[in-house]
């Protein structure tokens, strides 16, 4: 072969390998044991008021059923998420694979008590002679993401990068909501309920995550792996979408028709 020939057959195979991107990580292990960590952060900080008014007496209303589901759910996700993150730590790969068919069952439980507890969340606030109906369309449509990216993620497990990326993601979404709940007033009085207010206030939780994992990647491959090209424009396109709804006249009237009914 000539000189030109091994030339063009090098830069083809050096373009190759920067394409393709880096599976495994020696980092890899410590970031996703900070990233749950962050999430309980979050979920603790979030939820540690209400909990402690019903310790100390002061229900702030009887929960359902659907609501108990709802959170047991929840945390046996993020339980669920934590002992995978070990269980890889310490290298057993065997029992990580056959714990995660708990994530089949948890993923349908999760989205239909969600959907089932707002709607509960949404009447109750009305006896109390508020309407939030507008906000309705933050958590249908969280929930509607976690749905299709833990759905994916499960569809995907035997492809690691993809599998553990898409977790982060589904998991990103359904945190966002603690976070929001812990700093959200705050960050309200400091920017308001308007377009990009709401952006701030409902999301930052949200998007700080989704940016730590685009960075990671970036500082250890270089580029980004394609769930997060096309999963995280897709949760911002959610973002703004939810947040136009949210001050739109239209919503309010279909949300209420599906509250009230």
């Amino acid at each position: 072969m000539n000189t030109s020939g091994e030339l063009a057959v090098s830069t083809a195979t050096t373009l190759a390998k920067r394409r393709r991107f880096q599976a495994f990580h020696k980092n890899d292990r410590n970031f996703f044991l900070i990233f749950i960590l962050v999430c309980w952060l979050g979920v603790v900080m979030g939820f540690v008021h209400p909990v402690m008014d019903r310790i100390n007496g002061h229900p702030r209303f009887a929960a359902p059923l659907i609501l108990k589901i709802h959170a047991s759910a929840f945390v046996g996700w993020l339980a669920l998420l934590t002992a995978q993150i070990l269980l890889v730590r310490t290298r057993r790969t065997r029992l990580h694979t056959k714990l995660g068919i708990v994530g089949v069952a948890l993923v349908p439980v999760m989205a239909v008590s969600a959907y089932f507890s707002e709607i509960f969340t949404q009447r109750w606030h009305l006896t109390q002679g508020a309407n939030n109906f507008a906000f309705f369309i933050v958590p249908v449509l969280d929930v509607l993401g976690f749905t299709v990216f833990a759905t994916t993620a499960l569809a995907l497990r035997r492809n690691p990068a993809a599998h553990k990326r898409l977790i982060l993601l589904a998991t990103t979404i359904i945190v966002g909501a603690a976070y929001s709940r812990w700093w959200g007033d705050g960050l309200m009085a400091a920017f308001g309920d308007g377009l990009g207010g709401m952006l701030v206030n409902t999301y930052a939780g949200t998007d700080v995550i989704l940016a730590g994992a685009v960075g990671y990647d970036l500082w250890t491959r270089g580029r980004l792996h394609q769930v997060y090209e096309i999963g995280v424009p897709a949760i911002l396109l959610g973002q703004i979408v939810a947040t136009l709804l949210y001050h739109s006249a239209a919503w309010l009237a279909v949300a209420s028709r599906i509250i009230v009914r």
